[in-house]
């Protein structure tokens, strides 16, 4: 549970996750990233009411990822998954999952999450899994359209720490490495229809916000260009999982493109838009090919020499909605 700055959530978050007749199954890892404000005093007091269930690790800030390494590490659990600290899971899901995860073997389980927006109290649930055609299976049985995010994936504990991988620390996005960074290891995948996790979204510290995409678009770039290092042979296709990796490099391509249509519009990010698209044409070809062929707007700004920047630029902030 990484968990910065979270005293107006972090009751709720904590509160989730105590169902009395499984609390003795959970391990519940507060990882206390740096708060300058409650966030440790709450998380103490839950330690000392359950001491053998909720775990509290406080240490210097070094962003999301250095919070979901830490957690990795200190994880004694059978299964691990995330939850962020201004966020919650379903209490009933909870219950069932974990009778379903106490009987399971596979490498990743994907259940359902929904979004709650804070403004209007509007939901969505999102169901990953809805397509695939299997309750058990492996990676080369899904098929090609499926897509996993953080919010539905629980991964198996010995995975994640015999990987040995690590998320890059003081950077924002970085929960796509956690997407993505693990599917080398992973064969065999469970679907669960379960809607466990509730993602809070709509409030203005957010990193998907306006005002958090435009301090933190720039780590945006460093979290795919990792990636995209690590699956340097993904566009080659030649697994189901490349595949899987390669689909998913060219949708979060086209939402970071999005964001320089979204932030401030200006000279500057214009020149740095521009910048990032010819990385992609001379170093990622193949994404940047079928961004062409898929996606309107980047047809229209490479159409035009990006001198329909500023009216994309309109259309875009309008429409955006996180």
């Amino acid at each position: 549970m990484a968990s910065y700055n979270v005293e107006k959530y972090l009751e709720t978050t904590l509160d989730s996750c105590l169902l009395p007749d499984i609390l003795d199954k959970l391990e519940i890892i507060v990882v206390n990233d740096g708060s300058t404000d409650s966030t440790e005093e709450i998380a103490k007091r839950y330690v000392r009411n359950a001491p053998d269930s909720f775990v509290l690790i406080s240490k210097e800030n070094g962003g999301y990822g250095s919070a979901v390494n830490a957690g990795i590490r200190a994880a004694t659990g059978k299964y691990f998954r995330l939850l962020d600290g201004d966020d919650w899971f379903d209490r009933d899901s909870l219950g069932k999952l974990m009778e379903v995860l106490e009987k399971a073997d596979e490498d990743m389980i994907i259940t359902r999450f929904r979004r709650v927006f804070e403004p209007d109290g509007h939901i969505e649930e999102r169901d990953e899994g809805e397509k695939i055609p299997f309750v058990t299976g492996t990676f080369d049985q899904l098929p090609d359209d499926a897509w996993f995010t953080m919010h539905a994936v629980t991964y198996r504990t010995s995975l994640l720490k015999e990987s040995g991988i690590t998320i890059t620390e003081h950077c924002y996005y970085t929960d796509q490495e956690y997407d993505l960074l693990p599917l080398r290891w992973v064969n065999t995948i469970r679907i669960v229809p379960l809607t466990v996790y509730c993602y809070r979204i709509g409030h203005g510290e957010q990193s998907v916000s306006v005002a958090g995409l435009e301090k933190h678009y720039n780590e945006q770039t460093t979290v795919l260009k990792r990636l995209y290092d690590v699956y340097s042979d993904a566009h080659k296709k030649r697994t189901k999982k490349d595949g899987y990796i390669y689909r998913y490099f060219v949708k979060r391509t086209r939402f970071h493109l999005r964001t320089f249509l979204v932030i401030s519009k200006s000279k500057a990010h214009k020149r740095e838009l521009i910048r990032f698209m010819g990385y992609l044409k001379e170093r990622q070809p193949d994404i940047y090919r079928d961004l062409l062929r898929q996606s309107r707007f980047v047809k229209l700004l490479v159409w035009s020499r990006f001198t329909l920047y500023g009216v994309l630029h309109r259309i875009m902030l309008k429409k955006y909605r996180y």
